[in-house]
């Protein structure tokens, strides 16, 4: 058992944090892997941190992303993986934590199943300036089928969740390098779509940081962050649809009202006049050209009007399916 790990890791302005991600790989019980940290252009002293670490390992790499990719973290993270050498392939973020058994422990569960594609694990959240720490729990058993257990985040994992078999990744399209948002979900959806063998075990081995600046919590971009989610939703609409899914019409009904009800959040972020209209194309999918059933289109058309001539109407187009169980296992 000594296959090589390729660490994946995009940053950007992590100089005050980076050191504490890259320290929990050295400290890694399992030695034989590469880090490949790919810069989105940071303006501060970021390269200065990497330089030392790259002077002392050789096992660390630090490359800029290219001038002709879209800025952002995913074509970081497609540039790391085209890099990468390793059998085994790990994205991490660059101001989150490995706990020492992290890669032993994922690295023995594929090695002891050659059938497996990837496994799963769980993880722990901490807070900038605070003691309290969380549980990231979820339905590692699934009580609906596979894409309708991932939607609802009843059988959801982050991007550093999973060690991924290289060869099950290669020749398919990796992470989206135009989504501002939802990049994890549009990538591990695509991926599930596949139908592959793997296993999501009950071991906490990595934690998240809460508390600084990210893309989620920044308040600016929190237009950006709505309008990639119904990029996202709009796109699992078509793949559900051609490959003819389990549960197709529950999970279609799912996308529908959460299309519908960011398009509402976004109308009390700026005019909805300019929303509406700019979404006028898909809010017409959504009502007549749906797979729906017909109350739930009079709902999701009143929903609409209320919103045009009076600002209102989220009950109408939130929905209520009720379909997220509680985290059981």
């Amino acid at each position: 058992m000594n296959n090589l790990i390729s660490i994946i890791i995009p940053t950007y302005n992590r100089e005050h944090l980076i050191s504490e991600t890259l320290d929990s790989i050295i400290k890694q019980n399992y030695t034989n892997w590469e880090c490949i940290v790919v810069d989105d252009g940071s303006t501060d002293n970021t390269d200065e941190v990497l330089k030392k670490y790259c002077e002392n390992d050789t096992r660390f790499q630090y490359h800029q992303r290219p001038a002709d990719r879209l800025k952002g973290a995913n074509a970081c993270r497609n540039y790391g993986f085209e890099l990468s050498k390793g059998k085994y392939v790990k994205w991490f973020d660059s101001d989150d934590i490995m706990h020492p058994d992290f890669l032993e422990k994922q690295v023995t569960t594929l090695e002891q199943d050659k059938d497996l594609d990837f496994c799963v694990c769980l993880s722990l959240t901490f807070y900038e300036n605070s003691e309290i720490v969380t549980e990231n729990k979820a339905n590692r058993n699934l009580e609906h089928s596979l894409i309708l257990g991932y939607l609802v985040k009843n059988h959801y994992f982050l991007t550093a969740a999973p060690l991924w078999k290289r060869e099950y990744l290669e020749g398919k399209e990796l992470f989206d390098e135009t989504l501002f948002d939802s990049h994890e979900s549009d990538f591990h959806l695509r991926m599930l779509l596949y139908y592959p063998k793997y296993i999501y075990t009950n071991d906490f081995l990595f934690s998240v940081r809460r508390g600084n600046t990210s893309i989620t919590q920044n308040a600016q971009n929190k237009r950006l962050s709505l309008e990639s989610k119904i990029v996202f939703f709009l796109k699992v609409k078509k793949l559900i649809r051609k490959q003819k899914v389990e549960d197709y019409l529950l999970i279609n009904e799912y996308l529908t009202f959460r299309i519908s009800s960011i398009i509402y959040e976004l109308c009390l972020l700026t005019s909805r006049f300019e929303i509406i209209k700019k979404y006028k194309q898909n809010i017409f999918n959504l009502i007549f050209r749906n797979n729906i059933a017909l109350d739930k289109k009079c709902k999701l058309a009143t929903g609409f009007m209320l919103l045009l001539f009076l600002g209102k109407g989220y009950g109408f187009l939130r929905g209520n399916l009720n379909i997220r169980e509680a985290i059981t296992n």
